[in-house]
């Protein structure tokens, strides 16, 4: 019989609530992270690696500041997002705030504090801004979610406005039994993947536990390795499984890993649409456990950095953003265990294979 490596902690509920709760954007908190008064209001993240290693910073002075000549409804996707076209030529992609369960337009820019604290650089240049409605609303006619958009008062929308990439995104190559990158202990034994749909996920490892019970054996995830299609990808893969898990972000795999992708054809894995993390409720949830549970290959640096992370400093920027605080006290301590289970995670596979976990 093969032997299957099962998740207690997963189960359906557990995914469904942390994935489909309609909540607000967080509230300031005085609990923890306080604001010290002699921080500015607008602090900008370090320029120090910016995206894919390269400066950014004119990318978001203009992005926060220039002015929105046209604006164009976004295309495909649950939530209304709008494709803008600023005074400079500059272009960039607006989520704003609305009450859908899995946008949060704030996630989407504490992402990108996280990704580049932790110097990884793949979170494209993101800022949150505050743009009129009737900027908006005119491209937006007749589309049936205008009414969840929160207006405020003085006609304007909040949210984050994604840097528009020059180049095409493309679904990254995971072949099947691509997750044996990741791995050290043979992947063959698991008989299902944790990364796909939530759904697909819960319903095949109810399968596999009723194949137990009744005394037969999963069929055997892939036997052959593929080989990757640059020979970056696999710790780029580990990174954002990491990351992922970090952000809290539910909506990267499933639906033909249209969220994995890549600048270009053969480019660098990018991390794009995070507006599903940071949702309130528990700080750990099971599918994201489960997913992070047959990682055992890591990236030295980015574990290095994960262990440097000057949670407190990021909880400043976090707290001073010009649209801030994105993050409440709940949140960040929810992030502080992620963190921490991540490193317990790191430390029992260094225990069990030693520094071959540092393969990248």
């Amino acid at each position: 019989m093969i032997s299957l490596e099962i998740h207690p902690v997963l189960d359906s509920h557990a995914i469904l609530l942390g994935n489909r709760l309609a909540l607000p954007t967080p509230k300031a908190s005085s609990v923890a992270f306080s604001e010290p008064q002699s921080v500015p209001k607008e602090i900008s993240p370090p320029d120090v690696h910016g995206f894919l290693g390269q400066p950014e910073q004119l990318i978001l002075d203009s992005l926060r500041s220039r002015a929105v000549l046209h604006a164009r409804k976004g295309t495909g996707g649950r939530t209304l997002a709008f494709k803008l076209e600023l005074a400079d030529g500059t272009r960039g992609y607006f989520k704003p705030e609305q009450q859908v369960s899995s946008a949060h337009w704030y996630a989407e820019v504490a992402a990108y504090y996280l990704d580049r604290a932790l110097g990884l650089g793949r979170v494209p240049p993101v800022v949150s801004r505050r743009v009129r409605w009737d900027k908006l609303s005119a491209a937006a006619d007749g589309d049936r979610r205008i009414d969840e958009v929160s207006v405020a008062p003085d006609g304007s929308v909040r949210g984050a406005l994604v840097y528009w990439l020059p180049k095409p995104l493309l679904p990254a190559s995971t072949p099947p039994g691509w997750e044996s990158w990741v791995r050290i202990k043979p992947f063959a034994r698991w008989a299902i993947s944790p990364y796909q749909a939530s759904t697909s996920y819960v319903a095949a490892l109810a399968h596999a536990h009723e194949q137990i019970a009744h005394g037969q054996a999963g069929d055997a995830y892939y036997d052959d390795v593929p080989t990757p299609a640059q020979p970056e990808l696999p710790a780029e893969l580990s990174d954002m499984i990491v990351f992922d898990f970090l952000t809290l972000n539910f909506d990267r795999w499933g639906g033909q890993n249209t969220n994995v992708l890549t600048l270009g054809a053969g480019g660098p894995l990018v991390f794009l649409d995070n507006g599903d993390g940071f949702s309130v409720g528990p700080a750990r949830r099971g599918l994201l456990d489960a997913r992070l549970a047959p990682l055992q290959r890591f990236r030295k640096r980015t574990i290095e950095a994960l262990k440097a992370l000057d949670l407190n400093a990021l909880g400043q920027r976090l707290a001073h953003d010009p649209q801030g605080p994105l993050l409440d006290a709940h949140m960040l301590e929810g992030l502080q265990a992620r963190r921490r289970a991540v490193l317990e995670h790191v430390a029992e596979q260094e225990q069990r294979f030693g520094d071959a976990i540092y393969a990248f």
